[in-house]
């Protein structure tokens, strides 16, 4: 999808969500409904989007689920954070996308692929749980964001929401970091989108009502809504054609069918973007554009969060390859300081892009060292203007 189509798009959704989303229920919707109503698949076994669900009664994305964007006029993209993923479609026979590696030993499927800033597939295992490592693509040609780091402090409950409302895997447990816990998890049959890693802090930090969200690209939104729903902590903040609620510890998970476009017929949910408050908008604009990123500005809407209700202006920004980031400036103001969310950013030259970070005015907390964590590769943990993490990783 070119910027131009996009950019009107978004135009679009945004006069809609001014006059229906405030409350969370446009439409006549009400807060938790979780879409429309599905059938339960041949023998009983609930499934989200092709997979079987950890929940009893999770409905399938059969039997009456709307399309996501069925309602919507043709062209038609949502905003609310929707930054469409670079990459196009996956190419056939195994090939890599753009920042990619090849899945082993036949991946997900016949002509399985891997999407910008992808991970390598275990052997005749389509990427299923026993991937033992992150892969990393080498050389690295240009700079992409490959995952997103959020603040958890229930990391087993977080984990039973996320492989089974989104139907992620774990990809590694227990990674100690100086000072955390990390759990890595992926979308195996997609083998496209970020990582998402939950960070368990040492010093049991708030994890609670940070303004933050992760965007998921997912064929049957309502599906995935209704399957959320089945959780404990769920909250509808939006249902208009994409979704919004509140997952574990009042993180907002936002879902949509045609973020990216290249996979469009992939139907399992997987992370495109991650978007969180920031204090002084132009400012962080400057800032991650002055590290290469492109910035797309995303309109502004009235929502309501774990804070409250409040009109939210977003701009995305991100590389040619790779995942998205959302800048957003709240009125009322929300935290924007020191916030559990980190960027994981691949580089071709770590300390090159370090000194990038500082001379936009963020500060390198951790110089360059080998980190186990990224097998062995260079590693610099800087921090932008508001002190979110940002890892670089060569």
């Amino acid at each position: 999808m070119n910027t131009r189509t996009w950019a009107k798009a978004l135009t679009a959704l945004g006069l809609c969500c001014l006059s229906s989303c405030g409350d969370g229920t446009p439409g006549g919707v009400a807060p938790g409904s979780g879409g429309a109503a599905a059938a339960q698949a041949p023998g009983g076994a609930p499934t989200v989007n092709g997979a079987p669900t950890v929940n009893g009664g999770a409905p399938t994305v059969n039997g009456g689920a709307p399309a996501i964007g069925g309602n919507m006029a043709a062209g038609a993209a949502p905003a609310m954070g929707g930054v469409p993923v670079a990459g196009g479609g996956a190419p056939s026979g195994g090939a890599a996308a753009s920042g990619g590696a090849a899945p082993a030993g036949g991946g997900p499927g016949a002509g399985g692929a891997v999407g910008a800033g992808g991970m390598t597939a275990s052997a005749g295992g389509g990427g299923a749980a026993g991937a033992s490592t992150l892969p990393i693509p080498t050389p690295m040609a240009a700079p992409l964001v490959w995952g997103f780091g959020i603040g958890i402090t229930d990391v087993p409950a977080a984990v039973k929401y996320y492989t089974g409302a989104m139907n992620v895997t774990v990809e590694k447990d227990g990674v100690k970091r100086d000072d955390r816990t990390e759990t890595v998890l992926y979308a195996t049959q997609a083998m496209r989108g970020a990582r998402l890693v939950l960070m368990k802090f040492d010093d049991m930090r708030n994890t609670q009502k940070i303004t933050a969200k992760v965007v998921w690209q997912a064929q049957n939104a309502a599906a995935v809504n209704a399957a959320a729903s089945m959780f404990p902590g769920y909250v509808s903040r939006l249902n208009i054609g994409i979704v919004q609620f509140d997952g574990p510890e009042t993180y907002i998970q936002e879902v949509g069918g045609i973020f990216d476009s290249g996979g469009a017929a992939i139907t399992v949910p997987y992370p495109i973007a991650i978007g969180f408050a920031v204090s002084d908008q132009p400012a962080s604009r400057k800032f991650y554009t002055s590290l290469g990123m492109t910035e797309s500005s995303l309109g502004s809407f009235a929502v309501t969060d774990a804070n409250g209700a409040g009109n939210i202006a977003e701009y995305s920004v991100k590389f040619a390859d790779g995942m998205g980031v959302v800048l957003q400036a709240w009125t009322p103001a929300r935290n924007a300081k020191d916030n559990p969310v980190k960027v994981v950013i691949f580089v071709p030259d770590a300390k090159a892009m370090a000194d990038k970070v500082v001379a936009a005015g963020g500060t390198v907390v951790k110089p360059a060292e080998r980190s186990a964590a990224y097998d062995n590769r260079l590693l610099v943990v800087a921090k932008d203007l508001d002190g979110y993490i940002l890892e670089i990783v060569e």
